[in-house]
């Protein structure tokens, strides 16, 4: 049984800006909408519910039309809103991206029940957990899949166990680009046996997906009628146009297939392209600090301060503009200049929001407070600075951080030295893209600074058109080092990165990921579709050697010669090149983009603490990037001067807490994937398995 699947894959933005796709795909769905109403059996529109309502935006006159193909099963929907990169969002994000998602496509008509991943950059390991709390069974997914699941299916699963039989497109989601142009019975049924004897090693079963369409493309659409043609040709070889959920139920699941647990993140039959995290790096940086702001500060915060009405329609808006920057070809860096000015604009619509929703809550707060002074809130679930646990102190007046006095010196191998910890700072030739990080040349080694000056706490590195200003700072009582800087940038085609020295050999690492720890290798598999690549996303938080790094948003770093390497800048000039070193294919059109060689000032924020340990990494994050924030209040209130605006303990990390339907809910999860922690929210008991997700709902 073959099934093919007319589809398209669609990027809301990339080598041109959202305007100019917008125009392409309002023609499409006009098109499409029409074939439908002409009987089209089905067409897969990329597991995305934006793609609709980008088009009813343009063109709200055709909703019925729309919602009455959905509900017949003639067009997908959802279950996603976008397509967006998995490492580079939040946890949360992912949640949020299939809630909405699928509640959107419901109201069309029916979410689809597949986790299609057609695209990605990667795989979370966490993400099979996610979709079964989504009550969806099967995956698609191609990029990422190692070497050694060698079948069209396989069980995918999570540390916690969870699992999705997935469909892997070993060939790409493009495997049928060229069935359009089969215009002949012959043709037709020619070219299918062709792609059937490609995927035969590769089968699993008796099944066959082959999906029809490429990236922005539309419906064949006359495939129905050419197909009809060509059936006395295909023998007993049985074809069908249908849905990627109608091949899901075409029959029993294949038994024996490969087993893979974890993150996907292998280049054996296709690129990852591994270096878009260091691209556009002030947006990473962003991203962070905006989900961080949305999801433990203003919805925290509008949740449970008494007095506060839930701003629904404002975390709405955050929360779709936050979705949309979450798109692959946007919060990935790896497009037009113009996105990357869009994506800018919108992380500043997410900010003026999320902060005006935190102001207002604190003002309630205050008011509530008994005495005057200065208001502290701690929105850590656990004690900071004397104010408690995801609560309030109200203070006489400002209570001011200890600072350490620090004096860096210069080792006579040249590197800064401050208490246990030695840092420099590299800066080497890129002549890749914004996928590719690729070397001048093999024997060529990162230059040193040309001049370094230290004063009291800063650190000064200069190159030929390129300075970098460092602020060293440690709060007393707090082991983490804090760099904060900016870069000064003069000059294209380079990356600089911050070396750390590790105490102790590493032979791998464990790096934030969502709603993970994660242990990995010191290099990712590689193919002839790429080099081996020693650099990996983190969010957060890495630990290697005994040394941990921290980090607002999601950062790129590698672990080698017991050093532990951050980029902080990496400066190109093209979206792809047709070949390099390290990637022997291009990965998108050469389309030039010059503020993506970031000329001008970056600013940056890093944590390193040395004598790090697994068990204290998020809680280190927290006191490092969410800072306890104040307000003066005038007393008068009903509330005291301290307290706990919802108990939160145990050994579980917190995600987010909000209302929904009128209730209070908790996420909560498990950093821990060799064994089960134990948490409370208020009086319940949390227990939570090894590496397991929970949301708690209170009345």
């Amino acid at each position: 049984m073959v099934t093919l699947v007319p589809h398209t894959h669609w990027d809301r933005e990339w080598y041109d800006p959202f305007p100019v796709f917008l125009t392409r795909l309002v023609s499409m769905m006009d098109t499409l909408l029409d074939l439908g109403e002409r009987g089209f059996p089905h067409f897969h529109l990329d597991g995305q519910t934006a793609m609709i309502d980008d088009y009813l935006a343009e063109r709200p006159e055709r909703a019925a039309d729309v919602a009455r193909l959905v509900l017949e099963g003639r067009l997908s929907a959802g279950p996603w809103v976008t397509q967006m990169d998995e490492f580079l969002v939040s946890g949360e994000s992912h949640v949020r991206n299939l809630e909405m998602g699928m509640a959107r496509a419901e109201a069309l008509g029916g979410a689809s029940k597949i986790g299609y991943l057609p695209d990605q950059f990667g795989h979370i390991g966490q993400m099979p957990q996610l979709l079964r709390r989504a009550g969806i069974e099967r995956a698609v997914v191609w990029r990422g899949v190692p070497a050694t699941v060698d079948r069209t299916v396989f069980r995918w699963e999570s540390p916690d166990g969870s699992a999705v039989l997935t469909e892997y497109l070993a060939f790409g989601y493009s495997l049928g680009w060229d069935v359009p142009r089969l215009r002949t019975p012959e043709q037709l049924s020619a070219g299918l046996r062709d792609k059937l004897a490609r995927i035969a090693p590769f089968l699993a079963g008796d099944r066959v997906v082959i999906t029809v369409g490429s990236d922005h493309a539309g419906p064949d659409a006359d495939l129905p009628d050419r197909l009809s043609k060509a059936a006395g040709l295909l023998g007993d070889l049985t074809v069908r146009i249908g849905s990627l959920d109608d091949h899901a139920r075409a029959g029993p699941e294949p038994q024996d297939v490969p087993r893979w647990r974890g993150e996907l993140r292998s280049a054996a039959r296709a690129h990852l392209l591994p270096n878009v995290y260091s691209a556009r790096a002030h947006q990473k940086r962003e991203r962070g600090r905006l989900e961080a702001l949305i999801e433990r500060y203003a919805e925290p915060l509008a949740a449970l301060v008494p007095g506060v009405s839930w701003p629904a329609e404002r975390l709405d808006r955050a929360w779709t503009l936050l979705l949309w920057n979450g798109a692959h070809d946007s919060v990935c860096g790896c497009s037009h200049d113009q996105v990357a000015r869009d994506v800018d604009a919108r992380h500043a619509e997410v900010r003026s929001l999320g902060e005006m929703i935190v102001a207002e809550a604190l003002t309630e707060l205050g008011a509530r407070a008994s005495a005057p002074g200065v208001l502290r809130l701690n929105p850590s679930p656990f004690e900071r600075d004397g104010v408690p646990a995801l609560g309030w102190r109200v203070d006489p007046e400002r209570v001011p951080s200890e600072e350490v006095s620090l004096t860096p010196s210069v080792g006579a191998d040249g590197w800064i030295e401050v208490g246990h910890l030695a840092f420099g700072l590299f800066d080497e030739p890129d002549v890749g893209d914004l996928y590719t990080f690729c070397p001048a040349s093999d024997d060529r080694a990162p230059d040193p600074p040309a001049e370094v000056r230290i004063g009291p706490g800063t650190v000064e590195a200069r190159w030929d058109g390129l300075d970098v200003r460092i602020h060293l700072r440690r709060r007393a009582g707090d082991d983490v080092l804090r760099l904060g800087g900016a870069i000064e940038n003069r000059r294209p085609d380079h990356r600089l990165r911050l070396h750390v020295r590790l105490p102790e050999p590493a032979t791998g690492s464990a790096a934030g990921a969502p709603f993970e720890l994660v242990d990995r290798p010191l290099r990712s598999e590689g193919s002839e579709h790429e080099a081996p690549s020693p650099t990996w996303p983190a969010r957060h938080v890495v630990l290697a050697g005994g040394v941990a790094l921290f980090h607002e948003g999601v950062f790129e770093y590698e672990v080698a010669d017991r050093e532990l390497r951050v980029t902080l800048l990496r400066c190109v000039g093209t979206i792809s090149r047709d070949r390099l070193v390290t990637r022997p294919f291009a990965a998108g059109p050469a389309v030039p983009t010059p503020e993506a060689q970031m000329i001008g000032r970056t600013e940056f924020s890093l944590g390193v603490r040395a004598g790090a340990h697994r068990q204290s990494l998020f809680r280190d994050w927290e006191r490092f990037a969410m800072p306890v924030l104040e307000v003066p209040t005038s007393g008068g209130g009903p509330m005291g001067t301290s307290g706990t605006l919802l108990e939160i303990a145990g050994d579980a990390e917190l995600s987010t807490v909000r209302r929904r339907d009128g209730l209070v809910e908790v996420r909560l999860w498990n950093p821990r994937s060799d064994r089960a922690v134990e948490a409370r929210v208020g009086s319940r008991p949390v227990p939570l398995g090894p590496a397991a997700i929970e949301t708690v709902r209170l009345g």
